[in-house]
């Protein structure tokens, strides 16, 4: 693990949080109305980063957070080498947009590592995704990145 990304941690206070991912599915039979429903299938998960100069600016441009959007990637795909059943980690960075957390009065930028799977919209979460999601949050730790 490189000292490098160590301090990026420590320096903008990264930290994540885990949420669901779901999609709404309707279904259509002849003759009846649709019915939609929501199916859970996967988790995302959001690494913050505090703007260490507290500008509200985009983080697109900011080197630190290509940076860490590049160590995230390699993280995700040594992840992925591990999960099965069509289980997949995508890395989806949030280049033009700063979230101001009023709580910290801090500007943060994100990135999401989204994890999900290709068996068929209708399929609910399941092991792999689970497990994928528990390798993940242990990378993260060995990062120094906390859960909030």
């Amino acid at each position: 693990m490189s000292e490098n990304i160590q301090s990026l941690v420590r320096e903008h206070q990264a930290f994540y949080e885990v949420t669901p991912y779901y999609v709404v599915v309707e279904e259509r039979k002849w003759g009846l109305p649709p019915v939609t429903r929501q199916v859970q299938r996967g988790f995302d998960v959001d690494i913050y980063g505090v703007n260490t100069n507290n500008h509200l600016e985009v983080p697109g441009s900011d080197p630190d957070y290509a940076l860490g959007c590049a160590e995230l990637r390699r993280l995700a795909a040594e992840a992925s080498l591990h999960t099965s059943d069509r289980c997949t980690l995508e890395v989806i960075p949030s280049s033009s947009t700063a979230i101001l957390d009023l709580r910290n009065h801090a500007v943060e930028a994100t990135i999401r590592i989204r994890i999900h799977h290709y068996r068929g919209l209708d399929q609910p979460f399941g092991p792999p995704e689970q497990r994928a999601l528990e390798d993940l949050v242990r990378r993260l730790g060995d990062l120094g990145i906390a859960r909030r």
